[in-house]
């Protein structure tokens, strides 16, 4: 399993969201309370004798809900299970996680879609 894959189980474990964890611009016409992400394929971590098979790789999540309280309780629900991730395999069969960092997450409404946003970002390593 990939470390999107892996990252889209665990999220989509988390009570609300299970079937609501999307690739950033692939939500239209999902339905509030959603998470969208952005990753890449990392980059290789780099030792004197070459390049390593672990990698570093930068995600930013953004969930939208409809309400203040449950953009909230989903983003406390999120932090906990990022920071549960270290020293574990996530997903069902995904890369064991030696590290992640996250950010101070930011808060925001949308006033178009009227929805409430939390953009949260993290550096994983694996």
């Amino acid at each position: 399993m990939e470390f999107e894959e892996a990252l889209v189980a665990e999220l989509e474990s988390i009570s609300g969201l299970s079937g609501k964890v999307v690739p950033a611009f692939a939500a239209a016409g999902t339905v509030a309370p959603y998470v969208m992400y952005e990753s890449s394929f990392g980059q290789q971590i780099k030792a004197l004798s070459g390049f390593l098979t672990s990698k570093a790789v930068e995600v930013e999540l953004n969930l939208l809900a409809a309400s203040y309280a449950e953009m909230k309780r989903l983003q406390a629900d999120i932090i906990t299970r990022l920071t549960g991730f270290e020293q574990r395999v996530i997903g069902d069969d995904g890369p064991f996680v030696q590290e992640l960092t996250y950010g101070q997450p930011a808060e925001l409404y949308e006033s178009a879609p009227k929805l409430h946003r939390c953009v949260i970002s993290f550096e994983v390593h694996f």
